[in-house]
């Protein structure tokens, strides 16, 4: 799928708000899924797991995490409002990790309708787990879809 946007470590967020909202209103599925392009899936096993959630209405699912809030100027993922997550040494609310997440179909036309208001922070992982943040949403975390570094990515 080919999609209008700007290519760039700064504009991911909105790479990725314009993918779900592209993706929904192109294809009718249960899940979405957002991959990173150096991560082997193997689409079997990830179709094993998302069908056992089907049924579900609202899941975000992934490699949940809970990182710190990095306020240091010059560091990798260095968040510029930082001081909007309260004291320096806190962490991010618990979202998935960037290499491989899923949504469901009620989140992503959720994303659709709220492209324009739905802010963007830095680090793509954090905007989509905050988009959900006040929703009535099951986070699910299945190990499974943990991917670090390859070559761990290449054989899970």
């Amino acid at each position: 799928m080919k999609i209008d946007h700007v290519e760039g470590y700064l504009a991911l967020s909105g790479k990725t708000k314009t993918y779900f909202a592209t993706a929904v209103s192109l294809w009718d599925a249960d899940f979405y899924v957002k991959v990173d392009d150096d991560v082997h899936v193997n689409i079997a096993t990830l179709g094993q797991i998302l069908s056992k959630q089907a049924w579900k209405p609202r899941v975000y699912m992934g490699c949940m995490k809970s990182g710190p809030v990095l306020s240091e100027k010059g560091v990798r993922y260095y968040e510029p409002e930082h001081w909007k997550f309260g004291e320096p040494g806190n962490k991010y609310f618990r979202h998935a990790t960037g290499q491989l997440y899923a949504i469901s179909k009620d989140l992503a036309t959720y994303i659709s309708i709220n492209k324009h208001v739905l802010h963007k922070y830095i680090n793509e992982d954090v905007s989509l787990g905050s988009w959900f943040l006040g929703l009535d949403v099951e986070h699910i975390d299945d190990r499974r879809l943990c991917c670090g570094t390859p070559p761990d990515c290449e054989w899970k």
